[in-house]
């Protein structure tokens, strides 16, 4: 196996450019593509990054599936502690106890605090509205793309992007 740096492998590519410039003004896509592999490394270099992306993404999907497990049991763990309270809170008001000193805490019944219930949220003045204003990219592409103006917006250029078809 041959140096897989970057660097080295773009230091072959120009070296192949300067020897051969002709493989690329020919249009011959076929003698360009036997001429890179036969003097470059760049499809070793490309596989192994190919094999690197393939363990990355298996990595995140791993790691994924642990977190969401985790938050799992982390909602599970919540959900017994609230239980666990309102249990006590329950055998507490079943005793008549307000308070009650243990070694390791006091537990004490005391006053909710009041909270807001929207029972119509239509018949609320504007002064308790609160309105989230967002742009709709989505209405804004359909008018640039009928070719109107939108102030405010403009469509990108495109950027070339790599697509990656893994043979399994």
């Amino acid at each position: 196996m041959r140096n897989l740096d970057p660097t080295f492998v773009r230091m072959q590519i120009e070296q192949l450019r300067v020897t051969h410039p002709g493989i690329w003004d020919d249009g011959d896509e076929q003698l360009l593509a036997d001429s890179i592999e036969g003097s470059t490394d760049l499809h070793e270099f490309l596989t192994a990054v190919v094999r690197r992306m393939c363990e990355a993404e298996a990595c995140a999907e791993g790691i994924g599936d642990l977190i969401r497990e985790t938050k799992e049991r982390q909602q599970r763990f919540e959900q017994r502690g609230e239980a666990m309270r309102a249990m006590a809170f329950k055998l507490m008001n079943a005793a008549d106890v307000r308070k009650l000193e243990l070694p390791q805490a006091t537990l004490s019944i005391r006053a909710g605090v009041p909270k807001v219930i929207i029972t119509d949220e239509t018949r609320l003045p504007e002064d308790c509205i609160r309105i989230k204003r967002e742009a709709d990219k989505v209405a804004i592409k359909e008018h640039l793309a009928r070719g109107e103006h939108v102030p405010g917006a403009e469509m990108s250029n495109a950027t070339e992007v790599i697509t990656v078809r893994i043979k399994k």
